[in-house]
């Protein structure tokens, strides 16, 4: 049996909306026309991305003195010693290994509830303001002791803005004149003295 030739029923050029027949099975498959197929989304498209936040950039560490600035204010704070009280503080710093400015504020902290009187006591310029006691607010404060002519040694404490006005607020609360008076009153009570042989 004879085949028949196909090409003529299936013209390029044709309007005829018949469809080609299938082919016979044995006979070579003519390409089909690609179907559309539906778009499957990948896992990219199938829900919009958020876009990316821009990770936050590191504040610097805001400490209590800082008041908006990028760091903390650091300012020195001058502290004048006697030779024997520097003598006391070296020794101190020197055992525990702590620096001036921890010391000062451990020195300030341990003496804080006696320092009215620490400074009163340190404020008499007389026996008979010693045998006084004191009932009334003095306003100006009493003045604060006349030098001594002993040699002085002079500190720079670096503190924060914020400590240092801590100080000056304790240093007026406690009436002391100054607020070297304060840390050298609370430095006579806090540091331990030096045995000498």
């Amino acid at each position: 049996m004879a085949r028949k030739d196909l090409s003529s029923l299936s013209s390029l050029g044709n309007d005829d909306p018949t469809p080609a027949p299938e082919p016979k099975a044995g006979a070579a498959p003519s390409q089909p026309a690609p179907t559309p197929q539906p778009e499957l989304q990948t896992s990219e498209q199938a829900t919009p991305r958020a876009p990316r936040r821009a990770a936050p950039a590191k504040q610097p560490a805001a400490t209590s003195g800082d008041r908006g600035e990028a760091g903390p204010a650091i300012k020195g704070v001058p502290v004048h010693l006697t030779e024997e009280l520097n003598e006391r503080l070296q020794a101190h710093m020197a055992r525990t290994r702590r620096s001036h400015q921890t010391v000062l504020m451990d020195a300030i902290e341990a003496t804080y509830s006696r320092l009215p009187d620490l400074v009163a006591e340190a404020t008499l310029t007389d026996e008979q303001d010693a045998e006084r006691t004191p009932l009334f607010d003095r306003t100006p404060t009493r003045p604060a002791p006349t030098a001594t002519g002993q040699a002085r040694f002079k500190h720079t404490v670096r503190m924060t803005d914020r400590n240092r006005k801590i100080l000056d607020d304790i240093t007026e609360q406690v009436g002391a004149p100054s607020r070297n008076f304060l840390i050298t009153v609370a430095y006579e009570a806090y540091l331990p003295t030096i045995e000498k042989s």
